[in-house]
């Protein structure tokens, strides 16, 4: 089922339920105050009755003559239908409306005629029909019955709920239909959005247009939907992009490796030559081989992907890679911070940051000069005393594939720096690099603490 249909059929049920709930408690109020008036009607006449000029409430003094009549003229009876008197000794009936039914007298009936009491009311059935019979006592003896057929009630009630069903039916009609068209409208923008959604993934066009519009919740989720299209197609640029820089940077050195195992295969070269070429092939397997992993993890942003965020403390990682580096090149690398400044950070991650930063520094620093670490608070810093970077090369050299015109002709990808700054970005922290005084280079980088 559509959503716009799930929508109408919501409303429907809703408005069905309110339609139920409503005519039940109209229809259960509506009965009971017809009982009540009924009830009413006959208590207020058989008051009445009671205290009336020769009715069943009159009679003679002892020795004041022959009695009257105990019953008044059927029409004094009215709105009730059937009359009778019930005598003091609990045992005579006397009917005072002609061809009116004769109403039940029981036990209870005769003990309020013959003890008398308070007003008793209730529901019989006399020759199929239902009435409500009223008995109550009078103050000379005895007991009026009085009674009121309820079929016009029913007849009330039945009308009624006939009146209910076809109201309630109509307004649930009313609500599926406004329902629809609500929901029509309502679900348009998203409509739009799943054209184009099947359009990009049959197109593969993610520079479509996105179409816009809509409030609330709808709203949002077209500038959701937008915002992830165009996080989309700057993934393939850049995707497509490193493929074009990788297939760049690739074909030296497969160039080099092809010409070398060209010169081997050959057979011509002096013992010195295949020695110097057999170095050369592998140097540059080294290079292809640092090129595809940094290549592999620049691609696919997942190195360490699966670590939580921990508290870390700077200086601890960078003492350590600086002594790591020291023992693997055999090179000064001294360092500088104290404290136990911490930050929220992957810790592996953050520690293959300052590792390429030093890696970067050795490559480029003479074998006979230090390569410094400082760390302050949450700032890390190396500083070597390379060429330097030139004004002009400082925006680009955290750019993939770059390569400072001073540092073209030395080893590497030019993507060390590049992953330095990735996994700078995703802890939120900011990169720099400069020239140092003196001559060299300082780059680094600062999270938040």
């Amino acid at each position: 089922m559509s959503l716009r249909w799930r929508i109408a059929t919501g409303l429907a049920a809703i408005a069905a339920l309110v339609s139920a709930f409503g005519a039940t408690g109209a229809y259960l109020t509506t009965s009971r105050q017809l009982q009540q008036s009924l009830d009413d009607s006959l208590v207020t006449s058989a008051a009445a009755l009671d205290r009336a000029p020769n009715g069943p409430g009159d009679h003679r003094e002892p020795g004041g003559g022959s009695e009257r009549s105990a019953c008044l003229p059927p029409g004094s009876y009215q709105p009730a239908t059937a009359a009778q008197i019930i005598a003091g000794d609990g045992t005579t009936v006397t009917a005072c409306i002609n061809g009116a039914p004769a109403l039940p007298v029981d036990a209870p009936d005769r003990a309020l005629a013959r003890d008398g009491g308070s007003n008793r009311i209730r529901t019989v059935g006399v020759q199929g029909a239902d009435y409500r019979v009223l008995t109550s006592p009078r103050h000379d003896g005895g007991a009026l019955q009085t009674a009121r057929s309820i079929e016009e009630s029913r007849s009330v009630l039945s009308t009624l709920r006939f009146r209910l069903l076809l109201i309630g039916a109509i307004g649930t009609l009313a609500a599926a239909i406004f329902g629809w068209f609500f929901a029509r409208r309502l679900v348009r923008p998203i409509d739009r959005l799943r054209d184009t959604a099947e359009q990009i993934a049959t197109t593969q066009d993610l520079d479509a247009p996105i179409p816009q519009g809509g409030g609330g919740e709808i709203g949002s989720l077209a500038t959701s939907f937008s915002t992830m299209v165009d996080r989309l197609a700057s993934s393939r640029r850049q995707q497509r992009q490193l493929i074009t820089d990788a297939s760049h940077e690739l074909r030296t050195p497969l160039t080099s490796l092809r010409t070398n195992a060209e010169l081997l295969d050959r057979g011509q070269l002096s013992a010195e030559q295949q020695t110097a070429a057999v170095k050369g092939i592998q140097v540059e397997v080294h290079e292809l081989t640092s090129l595809v992993s940094e290549l592999v993890e620049l691609a696919t942003d997942q190195s360490n992907n699966d670590e939580d965020p921990e508290p870390v403390v700077l200086a601890e990682l960078a003492r350590d890679v600086a002594d790591l580096a020291r023992q693997r090149t055999a090179r000064t690398v001294t360092f500088d911070g104290a404290g136990d400044d911490t930050v929220t950070a992957r810790p592996h991650m953050v520690q293959r940051a300052i590792s390429n930063l030093v890696d970067n520094a050795l490559k480029y620093s003479p074998p006979d000069t230090p390569v410094e670490v400082t760390v302050t608070r949450t700032r890390v810093e190396v500083l070597d005393r390379g060429p330097g970077i030139s004004p002009e090369d400082q925006p680009h050299v955290f750019d993939r594939f770059y390569r400072a015109t001073a540092a073209r002709t030395e080893p590497g990808s030019g993507l060390g720096l590049a992953i330095v700054k990735q996994i700078v970005d995703r802890h939120g922290g900011t990169v720099w690099a400069h020239d140092r005084e003196g001559g060299g280079a300082a780059v680094g980088f600062e999270l938040p603490s």
